[in-house]
């Protein structure tokens, strides 16, 4: 007997918590003893290393195994040409922080608390890793089963929700929770669209890496 490869909502529902879960643990339970061990750039790579083995490989063969049930096909979103200036002038949108920092500080410049070692885990994966899950699997999967923008606010929301355990960690407040909300939920839609109007994976990779290259090295 042939099992049938479907991605039913159940399933889907059942990876979301064993992600989370998973993370959550990672960043409440892990991290504060991997800190109290490692500093700087080892830390910096034993996270992504972790991040790696939690969100890219099982959202890369899960995109594989459940092909099917996919939008478009890895192959597709990693070969398909994008046409940077006519499909993506949302790249100009990245460039948000260093209006902040002009905002803020009255000028661009690297920031006194730039931390070299953030680039690894901010700005060098942070874009694979987060994309591949969020925009290569999830929005994939939800494109299949639901409306155009319903599929990008679903996927939205949960790509805030993945951010509560770092900011718990962090100590944020329910301000900075609030600002912090919002700005990922609006970058997400961005990712998503670009993602979308190319059909190209690398298309939101590059800009999630060059807003948060940005970022971290105007705003600290």
């Amino acid at each position: 007997m042939i099992r049938e490869r479907k991605l039913t909502a159940h399933k889907l529902g059942v990876y979301l918590i064993v992600f989370f879960s998973a993370w959550s643990v990672k960043e409440l339970v892990l991290q504060p003893v991997l800190a109290e061990s490692l500093d700087g750039f080892a830390l910096a790579l034993v996270g992504q290393a972790i991040k790696l083995l939690v969100w890219t490989i099982p959202a890369i063969l899960l995109i594989r195994y459940y092909r099917e049930d996919m939008w478009i096909s890895l192959r597709e979103m990693v070969v398909t040409r994008p046409r940077w200036f006519s499909d993506a002038p949302m790249l100009l949108v990245v460039f948000g922080p260093l209006l902040r920092a002009i905002f803020l500080y009255g000028g661009v410049g690297i920031h006194p608390d730039f931390q070299p070692e953030r680039l690894i885990g901010a700005v060098l994966f942070v874009g694979i890793t987060e994309e591949i899950v969020f925009r290569g699997f999830l929005l994939n999967a939800l494109l299949q089963k639901m409306k155009l923008w319903s599929a990008i606010a679903v996927n939205e929301v949960f790509f805030v929700l993945i951010h509560f355990p770092i900011w718990i960690y962090q100590g944020k407040d329910l301000v900075a929770f609030a600002g912090s909300s919002v700005v990922v939920f609006l970058l997400g839609g961005l990712f998503s669209y670009s993602f979308v109007k190319t059909r190209n994976i690398f298309v939101p990779i590059v800009l999630h890496m060059i807003y948060n290259l940005l970022v971290v090295v105007f705003l600290g």
